[in-house]
């Protein structure tokens, strides 16, 4: 009996201090993963990019609160980042054109209820057991307000972001 395939999406709020280091890992700028055994650095040529970071994801996560005219407090969550897999079945025999292809839906989804502009980067890592992408945006609101807690919502919101996904 074949195993059911499942998309994964999974949020992570981040604060200011943290945000350099999710760029180091996202981008693979570190020479080693203590934390994440699982990455094999003979693969990581193979990542690529579905947006392409415009610079520093802090200095580009301030300077889009700064230019939407938002007050922060030093605990406001000023970067989300949105992990995009699906069961490891679903990638097996896959080839890379169709892995994009499902990343690049996956985007599409994510700016359907977030705007293009804030988001940062999106990254897929090929260089783990199963593909995966980091997606990386400015919890901005439609209205220009910085509410993570809006966008993302209760455990009853992100329940429905998995299902819609």
């Amino acid at each position: 009996m074949e195993q059911a395939q499942h998309a994964i999406l999974r949020f992570l709020k981040h604060k200011g201090p943290a945000i350099g280091q999710i760029e180091a890992h996202d981008e693979r700028t570190k020479e080693e993963y203590a934390s994440n055994p699982d990455i094999d650095r003979s693969r990581s040529k193979y990542n690529f990019h579905i947006v392409e970071p415009q610079g520093k994801y802090r200095r580009s996560v301030e300077q889009q609160i700064r230019e939407s005219g938002c007050r922060t407090r030093t605990d406001s969550v000023r970067m989300v980042e949105a992990l995009i897999t699906a069961s490891p079945g679903f990638f097996k025999g896959k080839k890379k054109a169709e892995i994009k292809e499902y990343f690049e839906f996956a985007l599409q989804f994510i700016e359907k209820h977030q705007s293009k502009e804030t988001i940062i980067s999106a990254v897929v890592h090929m260089d783990e057991k199963t593909p995966h992408m980091h997606l990386c945006f400015v919890p901005l609101t439609k209205d220009g307000r910085l509410c993570a807690k809006e966008i993302i919502g209760n455990k009853k919101k992100l329940t429905w972001w998995q299902d819609e996904f």
